[in-house]
């Protein structure tokens, strides 16, 4: 039997990697109903030399973040992948579509210098005289860091470059005024440094059958966690000059922004498009779904088994309240394990549950707030609220997708699933509807 102290790790938020995928992957695809991880494995195999641009989308912790890392895994020995978060790396908050440019340069001079790739000595004096123009040089203030001296052999000049972007980044990452600043200085000369990226990814793509590789891939990830309003002004207004990367790029993409009126125009800019299916719990008509409910138990299973829930089936009723969401499933065993030992218990029980499930629908009904932009009012609790009403007593399982739709999408108040493209409130959403005595139900 797993102690329940240990849940709280096994049972991390974080995405699987490296060993865990051994340990505790678990294919669900039959639970979602689609496969598109494997189209996009093809689509990469079958031209390693391409430039893709592609999204990949789905609900937040639906598992994305570990299929992008099995697929890199199941890839890596064909493929050089450079992978970067968004949350981890640049300011989430008030990320500029400049600084995917920066990050991209500075990871590539990382790869150049982890492969020990020779570049030619032209492109880097070309990159150290962009460095030294008057724009760029407004920015060393902030960096601290000299200005880059052209034509240095690539075993000294890689690691200034690769320290010279890292630093531009994390003084844009500083201060919002700071990065307004380094924005300013770089978006005259914008084109030039995209220029190099790509020259850059060219020189690299060339030398790849030398270290036995047939492509290079980018993956940036955490682009589906921004706002809908940061996320929309990202890739509506400057996807067409982010997507013109000369190699494969894979951008996680917002569900939210899938569902925007604009989304064509998006799309259009982009040669594929995928979507990670949710695991479905039940079928549109509120039906237990046998699939998806055996793959959620397979996951908790493999990583804690069932010896900790007394009695054991208690497991299910972590899964239904999920939503086939991972991310709250974790959170809600999680929670009642932490419950249980606060309490000198060694198993989880119905009590445990119930003090996990309320507090997970208290912070779901905290994100049901009225929505206001340079304080004004966009949006109010109760159209927020009827809007979920709507979609909880509907038939057909269909949601237009007006502002408050795509608000309650994005922070998974609605939950999509695959099939007919229909939607349902998340249970414990539900549950404050029922309490609400907006639709038929127990409190």
């Amino acid at each position: 039997m797993v102690p329940i102290s240990s849940i709280y790790e096994r049972l991390s938020s974080d995405p699987l990697s490296g060993d865990e995928l051994d340990s505790y992957y678990v294919d669900a695809f039959k639970g979602r109903g689609d496969n598109p991880v494997m189209s996009l494995r093809r689509r990469l195999l079958d031209k390693p030399d391409g430039k893709l641009q592609i999204l990949f989308s789905g609900y937040r912790g639906c598992g994305k973040s570990t299929e992008l890392n099995k697929l890199q895994r199941e890839i890596g020995g064909d493929f050089i992948v450079l992978n970067f978060s968004v949350l981890k790396d640049l300011d989430p908050v008030n990320i500029n579509y400049v600084e995917l440019f920066v990050i991209t340069m500075e990871k590539l001079f990382d790869v150049v210098g982890e492969y020990n790739i020779r570049i030619n000595p032209q492109l880097l004096k070309s990159i150290g005289e962009w460095s030294c123009t008057a724009e760029i040089q407004n920015i060393t203030k902030f960096t601290g860091e000299a200005s880059l001296e052209a034509g240095l052999e690539a075993k000294v000049s890689v690691p200034l470059f690769a320290r010279f972007f890292g630093k531009m980044r994390a003084a844009a990452n500083a201060s919002s005024t700071t990065k307004e600043s380094i924005i300013r200085s770089i978006e005259p000369r914008l084109s030039d440094l995209i220029g190099h990226c790509n020259d850059l990814v060219r020189e690299v793509k060339s030398k790849l059958p030398e270290i036995g590789k047939k492509g290079l891939i980018i993956i940036i990830e955490d682009l589906d966690k921004l706002s809908v309003e940061t996320a929309e002004e990202l890739f509506f207004n400057h996807s067409h000059i982010f997507s013109s990367l000369q190699t494969h790029v894979i951008f996680t993409f917002p569900v939210s922004l899938r569902h925007n009126p604009k989304s064509t125009v998006i799309r259009g800019n982009f040669d594929e498009d995928f979507e990670l299916p949710m695991l479905k719990v039940h079928d549109k008509h509120g039906n237990p779904y046998p699939a998806g409910r055996d793959a959620l138990y397979h996951i908790i299973t493999c990583r804690i088994g069932t010896e900790c829930f007394e009695p054991p089936e208690l497991v299910y009723q972590f899964i239904d309240t999920s939503g086939g969401c991972l991310r709250d499933l974790f959170r809600l065993i999680r929670d009642a394990a932490d419950n249980a030992m606060n309490h000198g218990q060694t198993l989880i029980t119905q009590v445990d549950y119930t003090k996990s499930f309320f507090r997970l629908r208290r912070d779901y009904e905290n994100t049901i707030a009225e929505k206001r932009v340079n304080n004004e009012l966009v949006i109010s609790v109760e159209e927020y609220y009827e809007t979920l009403k709507g979609v909880a007593l509907s038939e057909t399982k269909k949601v237009d997708n007006t502002g408050a739709a795509l608000d309650l999408r994005q922070n998974l108040c609605i939950l999509g699933y695959n099939d007919e493209g229909w939607c349902d409130v998340h249970p414990v959403v539900r549950s404050i509807l029922q309490e609400r005595k907006l639709i038929p139900g127990a409190g």
